[in-house]
This record gives C-alpha cells, structure tokens and sequence, in this order.
C-alpha cells in the first residue's frame, strides 16, 4: 500500500482474465439497459453478480484488513455518451437515511438514495477500485490523476490546480485502478470514443461511520 499511500494511485495489472470480464459486461449491458442510464448507481443492490464481485478476495486482498464495499457505480461511456469529467475530489457518501451528526454535511439526494460529506478523516480512510471492462488508452477518456494532491486534504472550489502534473491512467480490459477519494481527478471527452465501461467500487471500514449513521451498501 506505500504507493496508494504516497501519490493517492496505483494499477493492479490484469486482475480478471478475458472469460471473467465478458461475463461482466454481459451483466454490466443488462444492468445499464434496466436503469436506463449511462451512469448506474447502487450496482449492489441491482446485480448479484456485481455485490459478489465486490466481496471477492480477488478484490478484498488489494485493500487493508477490514474493508467492505459502501458504494458502486457503473459508467458506461459510447461515442454517443461522450462527456468530460472536471477537476474533483470525491467528496460524498450514502448513508441509509439523513441523522443531525456532528461533522457530516452538506446532504444531497442522488436516485433517491441519501449522499453526505463526511469528515474529511473517514475520506482519507476510503480506497476506491475502478475495474476497467474495455482498453480505456488516454485517446479514450482514460481517468487522469495529479499524483499526491491527496496529501492535501479537502479542497475549496477555487483551488489552484496544474494539469501539467497530471498522469493518464490507462488500463487495458481487466486492469483495476485502485485510488483514494480524495486524489483529484478528471478525464477528458475521448478523442477516438469507444466503449468505456467502469465498475467503481467505494470501500470503508463499517466501524468508520459515526454512529447511528449506516453506510447504504
């Protein structure tokens, strides 16, 4: 974990063999299909197969001792869902239901589930898996990072920000970036766009979440 720790990323190569991601992407097409979006959210609650996946030792042995998944997302980017990702920290979380706590806010709804910025603490404390199911090369929306910006903690909207320090996470189908909430991050429209899907999985410890708050997934 030193890298993870020291510039906020790093990629596990070839984490799922070629059998293993059609069968995701066959499931990641039905799932897309159902929601109607190019942005699913809650894949646990939606796929048995994602909810399994996410709880896999494949996946649990890339984090600390502890971790269980607390959010997922898929994206699912075509040429004609081509859309460019701005500067930003991953700020929010879901939650079971909106409590007065000492430190969480603001709150938001996103497709009817309860989200909140916790304290900056339990971030830091988060990994984030994002298994790539297509070649995402940087012509085709690879995510890019700006390695260490993590180390400075949450920050304001007028931030200072030089993508000249940014590096292109390109994945082949089958690699997972593994990164924290709190590395900036963006990815450009794809110059060559083809498909580009995406599970991201959000990890905590369920012991990180202040009490009577409860983690969504």
């Amino acid at each position: 974990m030193d890298d993870l720790r020291r510039n906020g990323y790093r990629i596990e190569r070839q984490l799922v063999d070629d059998d293993v991601i059609q069968q995701l992407r066959n499931e990641a097409e039905r799932v897309a299909m159902e929601a109607g979006s190019a942005c699913v959210r809650h894949l646990c609650h939606r796929s048995d197969c994602f909810r399994e996946l996410s709880q896999s030792p494949g996946m649990l042995d890339l984090l600390p001792t502890g971790m269980v998944p607390v959010r997922s997302i898929l994206f699912d980017k075509t040429p004609d869902e081509n859309w460019p990702v701005a500067w930003h920290q991953d700020l929010t979380i879901a939650v079971e239901k909106e409590l007065k706590v000492d430190g969480y806010g603001p709150w938001s709804r996103k497709d009817g589930v309860t989200h909140v910025q916790p304290p900056v603490e339990l971030l830091e404390r988060m990994v984030t898996i994002r298994l790539h199911l297509d070649d995402t090369p940087a012509r085709n929306g690879a995510l890019r990072v700006i390695p260490g910006s993590h180390r400075a903690g949450r920050r304001s909207s007028d931030s200072v920000i030089d993508p000249s320090e940014a590096v292109d996470c390109e994945c082949a189908a089958g690699d997972a970036l593994i990164m924290v909430p709190l590395i900036l991050h963006s990815s450009r429209r794809a110059e060559r766009p083809t498909r580009r899907r995406i599970l991201h999985f959000e990890y905590a410890r369920a012991s990180d979440l202040t009490p009577p708050l409860q983690w969504f997934e």
